[in-house]
């Protein structure tokens, strides 16, 4: 009962610091206690589009605001798009010590270089402009254009994900449909049963912690959901486990039991 109050309580704040409320039905917590490890903590919040019901394992981690690494490709890409920077998955941009990578290769690649030139090209003042008409996280793009999604100022919450998500589920960003379309068609599909993921990783540091991301659409049956995997961990614990692969399983685990109950 404590972790369900305190999950309406979190989604009220995020109503009181101008962001849309969506509707929420009711929360119901999943036990992932299993998956814990002394190496890592770690939160999943997954949201039923059909029901309005949040399903989430510890409520700890999900107003806490990080560094989004490369989940920033997701807001990044739009904004490329909606710019005309980008015209459609096939675009190539200029990046030193490799060839011309389309925007679908960069997006499912992480291919830091094509986003920082992407930056450039869409410029401070655009980008600041929409990141405060898209409401996405604290909005600061400080202190380098090129870099303030990786070791800058921007930081944005699990929750706040979400509703960054719902917002582009919903087009409700006030883009070009083509726009919308393009981010949902390079997505990489990731299958575990029947339950098909389009996420985006992210992976950062932020005050001596590696900062992990697994944020996207999900898909089961006629299901759709929204997942937002957040995990932390010491940087003195780097090496000792797979921190790449754990943010895709922790979220795979989620979604089993969630099937599952």
């Amino acid at each position: 009962m404590r972790n369900f109050i305190i999950v309406f309580v979190l989604l009220l704040c995020n109503a009181s610091c101008g962001i849309p409320k969506f509707q929420v039905k009711k929360a119901v917590c999943l036990d992932l206690k299993k998956e814990e490890s002394n190496l890592y903590t770690f939160s999943v919040v997954i949201y039923d589009l059909k029901t309005k019901s949040y399903f989430y394992f510890n409520d700890s981690l999900l107003n806490m605001p990080f560094t989004p690494a490369s989940t920033f490709k997701i807001p990044n890409t739009l904004i490329g798009l909606e710019s005309n920077v980008l015209q459609d998955s096939t675009t190539k941009l200029n990046v030193e010590m490799m060839d011309d990578p389309t925007l679908k290769f960069a997006f499912q690649h992480s291919i830091v270089p094509y986003y920082q030139e992407l930056a450039k090209r869409i410029g401070e003042q655009n980008m600041q402009a929409y990141l405060k008409r898209f409401h996405y996280g604290n909005t600061l793009i400080t202190p380098e254009l090129t870099s303030f999604w990786l070791k800058g100022d921007l930081r944005i919450s699990a929750l706040e994900q979400i509703e960054f998500l719902n917002k582009i589920e919903k087009h409700q960003l006030g883009l070009r449909q083509e726009t919308y379309q393009t981010l949902m068609d390079i997505f990489e599909e990731r299958r575990e049963g029947n339950v098909k993921l389009y996420g985006k990783t992210g992976w950062g540091v932020q005050d001596g912690q590696d900062i992990g991301w697994f944020v996207g659409f999900a898909q089961w049956g006629k299901n759709r959901y929204l997942f937002a995997t957040v995990l932390t961990a010491p940087e003195e614990a780097y090496g000792k486990f797979d921190f790449g692969s754990k943010r895709i399983s922790l979220t795979n685990a989620a979604f089993q039991q969630l099937i599952n109950r």
